[in-house]
């Protein structure tokens, strides 16, 4: 590069006396980013002068030292250089320089900056004047923002909680509270304090390792650089990592330490930056059990409950939907709930879905379960009242939330059971060929053979019975294919068919209702009696008692219960796992006709 810019400067003196005494180009500017800020804000001031065909001398800023209320936070001086070769008319030179400032207003106000002046081959030149524009409060920076306020400031010679000092760069793990209840939210955030000046695209941290927590992260997403003072020695701080976390059981638990690496950067272009490397302290907090009696399945933090019904009346063999909503502070997927039996009603696996949110330093959110409930029977259904109990932490009490019954009516008999194959209408018998009396008439005639004398009077005569004998023998396989037809394979075949149909049409209630009829018109052909109708709980005490094992018994229960869950479900219907049932169904099936031993 050196050896390129000498040659470039040799053939610029060596070029036409015309050059040597042109006028350079100079382009000089000071731009401020964004012009109007709050305080804590951060503004990018720029000044930058480009020259072609000139050396440049000097570059001043003079108003930014009278302004102590715009904190420096970095400063990057950038001296890109370009060499171009012309033709006819030597080589011309092209460079600038710049200097880039991230400021940070501490008051409101109006701060005005002359022209930036640059000094160019003797001769100066400047720029337009800039006006930053600041305004009270309410800015990122803000020490009044608790979500990105610094550590407290730590003076003296005191050591340092969560942090191992170093003069140039460290690193802070902050944890409140120290000593918690098993479940009880706990603040991690780590900071680094520097006085270096940081390429923020080369910081790359490291989280600590928390095990024994749940941890709920909360990212990051640009740094804020701030201020605090460390034995009397001015830092600039960054939040580098900050989460939630829960600890799972008492004791003593352990944070480990974090680490960071970042590149420092020269004091220009050409300078090389400094990889550097810093590690935290690992911490410990101390957890504490629920006060004891701790009601069964109790969470940490403060919860209220809604229960509600899609319909309050439904059709005896339809479905309706249950919903269960907690929403409060605290850790959601904490929340267990058990839904108890209820007679003449099948309730499916619930859908459980979770929304979390992290305001003012607090977690919380809401926890939905979806239950598809069943009618087997008629009449008055009842839904007893849902609890859950909790462990507020500020009070150091338990609670309970709760959610009123409520019922929903199914009306009409219940569905009767429908045999899964269609009669077939019996055939009218084809009539059979009618044969009259053979007649023969004979005349004397003299010198003549009689025709029953001839050689194909023979088989003239048995040509009738051959053609019967053919008309019967094709009638009686037209039959056998019929009845092949009707046989409960040729049924099977034709429901795994429909159903795989209906998948490749992408109808999923068509295709579960296929997957239903072909368990069960299986079944029906093993045990000779139809099950389509009988709730899933006396479906497998039939089978059981016929003797089936009892993985097949379960498998079938299985399939089916979640063929009804796919059928009634309001959400989409994933095509992969319909083609996973309809393999599974298949093999259920084979294993149902090759039952032994069942009666």
């Amino acid at each position: 590069m050196r050896a390129l810019m000498v040659l470039a400067i040799a053939a610029a003196a060596l070029g036409s006396p015309a050059q040597g005494f042109a006028e350079p180009e100079v382009i000089v500017t000071l731009d401020a980013s964004p012009l109007e800020a709050r305080v804590g804000e951060m503004v990018r001031l720029e000044v930058r002068v480009r020259v072609k065909g000139g050396s440049i001398e000097q570059l001043l800023l003079e108003d930014l030292q009278k302004y102590p209320e715009l904190e420096i936070v970095s400063h990057q001086t950038v001296r890109p250089m370009q060499v171009s070769f012309g033709f006819g008319s030597g080589v011309q030179v092209e460079s600038s320089l710049g200097h880039v400032y991230v400021l940070r207003p501490t008051a409101p106000g109006e701060y005005a900056f002359s022209p930036a002046v640059a000094k160019v081959d003797g001769k100066t030149y400047q720029s337009q004047p800039v006006t930053l524009l600041v305004r009270p409060g309410g800015g990122l920076g803000a020490a009044q923002a608790p979500d990105t306020a610094p550590p407290p400031d730590e003076g003296g010679t005191a050591e340092l909680s969560g942090a191992r000092y170093d003069a140039r760069a460290f690193l802070r793990t902050v944890v409140e509270p120290e000593e918690v209840y098993v479940g009880q939210q706990v603040n991690v955030t780590v900071y680094l304090y520097t006085r270096l000046r940081l390429g923020p695209q080369s910081l790359v941290p490291g989280k600590p390792t928390m095990d024994g927590f749940w941890v709920y992260d909360d990212p990051i997403t640009s740094l804020q650089a701030q201020t605090a003072t460390v034995r009397g020695t001015r830092y600039q701080v960054y939040a580098l990592y900050r989460s939630v976390a829960f600890p799972q059981r008492a004791g003593e638990l352990k944070i480990g330490a974090p680490n960071v690496t970042f590149d420092v950067g020269g004091m220009s272009f050409f300078d090389a930056p400094q990889s550097v490397e810093r590690e935290g302290v690992p911490l410990s907090i101390d957890v504490k059990p629920l006060p004891a009696p701790v009601p069964a399945h109790a969470v940490v933090g403060k919860y209220e409950m809604q229960m509600w019904l899609d319909r309050p009346t439904v059709s005896t063999g339809d479905a309706v939907t249950l919903r269960i909503d907690a929403t409060g502070v605290g850790n959601v997927q904490d929340l267990r709930i058990d839904l108890p039996p209820m007679v003449g009603v099948r309730a499916l696996p619930p859908v459980i879905r979770d929304q979390q949110r992290l305001s003012g330093g607090k977690l919380s959110g809401t926890r939905s379960w979806e239950w598809i409930l069943i009618a087997e029977a008629p009449g008055d259904h009842l839904i007893p009242p849902i609890a859950i109990h909790y462990f507020d932490p500020d009070t150091e009490q338990y609670g309970s939330a709760s959610a009123p019954p409520i019922t929903f009516t199914a009306s009409g008999a219940a569905r009767p059971s429908q045999s899964t194959i269609e009669p077939v209408a019996p055939r009218a018998a084809p009539q059979s060929a009618v044969f009259g009396p053979f007649s023969m008439y004979s005349a004397l005639r003299r010198g003549e053979v009689p025709i029953r004398s001839r050689g194909w009077f023979g088989w003239l005569l048995a040509l009738p019975p051959l053609a019967f004998g053919l008309l019967v023998f094709v009638i009686s396989l037209a039959r056998r294919r019929e009845q092949r037809s009707t046989t409960a394979g040729a049924v099977q075949r034709k429901l795994i068919r429909d159903a795989q149909a209906s998948l490749e049409g992408d109808n999923p209630r068509a295709f579960y209702d296929g997957i239903v009829s072909s368990i069960t018109h299986a079944l029906d052909a093993r045990l000779g009696e139809p099950v389509a109708g009988l709730p899933h709980a006396a479906l497998r005490t039939r089978l059981a008692d016929a003797g089936f094992d009892d993985d097949l018994v379960e498998r079938v229960i299985n399939e089916l219960e979640g063929a009804d869950f796919a059928r009634f479900a309001a959400s989409g219907v994933n095509k992969d796992e319909m083609e996973r049932c309809l393999q599974r169904t298949a093999a259920i099936i084979e294993r149902v006709q090759r039952a032994k031993g069942v009666s």
